[in-house]
């Protein structure tokens, strides 16, 4: 299917293409620059399957950012504030005052900023592969020059679509016809470079909504201690790591991650069985806990609950769980239980 495209204006005057589909809970997907077209898109089975199957239960809007597939594309700014213009822009045209917000790969800290400064209108907010300063992720820096672009153009996309889908070779041919559909040379490497200087780290404890942190386990290119930053550096953020080696959550177990993201949301099957997090394969040393973290650990494992730990420590329940919301994801554990099982092996009890 491909749904309707409407446009919208930015700030300083870029058209944004849009679209919605389904109907129920608003979720607002920022597309993962520089690779993103409205209309490609529905073309790849994966894609196509996700939206489809999200939409069964919430209203999902995606657009193309500035510079990328139906929107204006002759644009030179791909810095965090420019797509957060974009950003901004769709949510006037929707008209919505709360609302899911997703951010993806290089989309992350987009959706981080913009879920830091508007509190209010977002109520929940999911990540996948996401990270939080451009230089961890992408340590060279990249030539912004025209003659290398087109040069190597071919070779960027072909590498992009193997490591993205980390799937077969008729999946990763599409993959790369809908990545040259989606920009061209010169506004990849921009939309790239400009990715290298993102840092949204100061913001992270500034992000009141409930977060998602996804990351499949075995996907090269997206590494699992920068998600954990962000499950540890967002208040009320929940690390799943789910098994696989596709960067991409539209390629290999698609099912899986729709699945994380309708628990998390609560929408779908209630009685359906909540996904189960893939084992991280470097589960952070107890010694990174903090003191207050490390207190905190030991009165959970002797059966302490939130509000006698409040008591004991001389806190607030609020901070209590902050506290555990934090030292979660540093010891590799998902719930109470798990955290008595690793305080008992570890010493803390």
């Amino acid at each position: 299917m491909t749904p309707s495209i409407r446009y919208a204006k930015t700030r300083d005057g870029v058209s944004i293409a849009f679209a919605t589909i389904g109907e129920g809970v608003p979720i607002l997907f920022v597309p993962a620059a520089p690779f993103s077209h409205l209309e490609a898109m529905w073309e790849l089975p994966g894609t196509a399957h996700w939206f489809e199957r999200l939409a069964r239960h919430a209203q999902v809007a995606i657009y193309d950012s500035r510079g990328t597939g139906l929107s204006d594309r002759d644009v030179t700014d791909f810095g965090v504030e420019a797509l957060g213009r974009d950003l901004d822009a769709v949510v006037q045209s929707l008209g919505w005052t709360q609302f899911v917000l997703c951010g993806f790969f290089n989309a992350g800290p987009v959706a981080i900023a913009y879920a830091a400064t508007h509190e209010d209108a977002v109520t929940d907010l999911v990540l996948w592969g996401a990270y939080a300063r451009g230089t961890d992720m992408f340590p060279l820096p990249f030539a912004v020059n025209e003659q290398i672009a087109d040069a190597n153009w071919a070779m960027l996309i072909d590498t992009a679509a193997r490591v993205w889908t980390a799937g077969d070779r008729v999946e990763t041919q599409a993959t790369a016809a809908y990545f040259r559909a989606s920009v061209g040379p010169m506004a990849a490497l921009r939309a790239f470079a400009a990715a290298r200087e993102y840092d949204v780290r100061t913001l992270l404890p500034h992000v009141g909504a409930r977060t998602l942190v996804l990351q499949r386990r075995d996907a090269t290119v997206q590494r699992i201690d920068l998600a954990r930053e962000l499950a540890t550096g967002i208040p009320r953020a929940e690390l799943l790591v789910l098994a696989g080696d596709a960067a991409s959550p539209f390629s290999g177990d698609v099912d899986a991650g729709v699945a994380a993201i309708e628990h998390f949301l609560g929408l779908g099957d209630e009685e359906a069985e909540a996904p189960t997090s893939a084992s991280p394969p470097e589960a952070l040393a107890p010694e990174s806990l903090t003191p207050r973290e490390q207190e905190v650990l030991r009165l959970v494992a002797r059966g302490r609950a939130n509000k006698e730990i409040a008591h004991d420590l001389g806190l607030s329940v609020h901070t209590v769980e902050r506290h555990l919301t934090n030292l979660y994801p540093k010891i590799g554990c998902r719930s109470r239980t798990e955290a008595t099982a690793f305080a008992l092996t570890h010493g803390f009890a």
